[in-house]
């Protein structure tokens, strides 16, 4: 199949793989660690990943958690033959060429003992879920913490000798969103990212699908999506970091940053305090970094709007307006020294 605007599918064809409709509110938690992860795996830094890499392989992950829970393994192809999602589909969703091989390829992410396996994010099972099901009090009420699955292998044997499954390879067990740890896994405790949120980002799939039905914005897109919403939730409001901290944080280069900042803001993605930037400031004069503030899927435009343009003054302006200074961060420390020092 050829790539087409920059998509291998447009938004209907996403739907109906991932049999999801606009009123649909799935959702996946995405522990917060894995930004850390990624950015500081050893992997990576060996090949000099560039930022797609790193942003496909959170998306992969996302889209594997996805799949895992929701039991989302097969769908219909033009409602007549039906289709296993593997690996090569997973590829086309996150915009990547199913052909990705060789030095510049990303199946080293994902293969076994790729990437994601020695991280312990996923690994390659032959059994998969055919449904979810909540657990229930005695009244029926719903626990929607507490998901349990329908295993094909619990009712392979039960089918009629005429029912043949569609040809499955292995698919994506996500590790750490049953088990926290290999210790859990050992004792048979499900605490992971599926059952418990502290420390996780909560992502619907319909940012997923705005990100990969969108050329311009993609996985990396995605990724720093989704990077920008973990440290809203950290930190209870707007994040502030200047780009160099950004870069660090991400792995994508400034200028790659810079481009897709623009992106996210013209789709209505995120919000951008967009502070004024004030060059050769001696070291003790620091302005604040912009802000950043990811907003709703429902709040997502498909036309892009114009983005506001940081505005950049001399010192001399920028203290003609007013324009305030943050303090410089050795100066706090000395004077929490001082008072360390005070015999009360």
């Amino acid at each position: 199949m050829a790539i087409k605007s920059g998509t291998y599918y447009d938004e209907r064809e996403l739907r109906l793989i991932l049999d999801v409709d606009r009123e649909s509110k799935q959702r996946i938690y995405m522990p917060n660690e894995i930004f850390n992860d990624l950015v500081n795996c050893e992997g990576f830094k060996a090949r000099k990943a560039n930022a797609t890499h790193i942003a496909f392989a959170f998306s992969y992950l996302y889209l594997a958690s996805y799949m895992y829970r929701y039991a989302r393994f097969t769908y219909y192809e033009d409602y007549f033959a039906e289709k296993f999602i593997d690996d090569l589909v997973m590829y086309k969703i996150c915009n990547i060429s199913p052909d990705s091989r060789g030095a510049a390829g990303v199946s080293y992410i994902t293969k076994k003992d790729g990437v994601l396996n020695k991280l312990n994010y996923v690994r390659k099972e032959s059994d998969y879920p055919i449904r979810y099901k909540y657990e229930e009090d005695i009244l029926g009420n719903k626990d929607y913490s507490q998901v349990y699955w329908e295993m094909l292998s619990d009712i392979k044997d039960d089918l009629p000798s005429d029912v043949k499954l569609p040809r499955a390879r292995k698919v994506n067990f996500p590790v750490r969103a049953i088990y926290f740890d290999e210790e859990s896994e050992n004792e048979g405790i499900e605490d992971g990212y599926f059952y418990y949120t502290f420390n996780t980002t909560e992502i619907d799939i319909n940012t997923f699908i705005f990100c990969m039905k969108h050329s311009d914005i993609g996985v990396v897109g995605f990724y720093l999506y989704s990077f920008i919403k973990s440290k809203n939730g950290i930190f209870r409001g707007a994040y502030t970091s200047p780009i160099e901290q950004l870069v660090e944080d991400t792995g994508i280069k400034s200028t790659k940053l810079s481009e897709v900042i623009k992106t996210l803001e013209a789709h209505n993605m995120i919000t951008n305090s967009h502070n004024t930037y004030v060059p050769f400031l001696p070291q003790d004069k620091k302005i604040p970094a912009n802000g950043y503030r990811a907003l709703n899927s429902s709040q997502f435009t498909n036309s892009k709007r114009e983005v506001d343009v940081r505005k950049v003054m001399s010192q001399a302006t920028y203290e003609k307006k007013g324009g305030k200074y943050l303090y410089d961060d050795s100066s706090i420390e000395e004077e929490y020294d001082e008072l360390n020092d005070l015999p009360f």
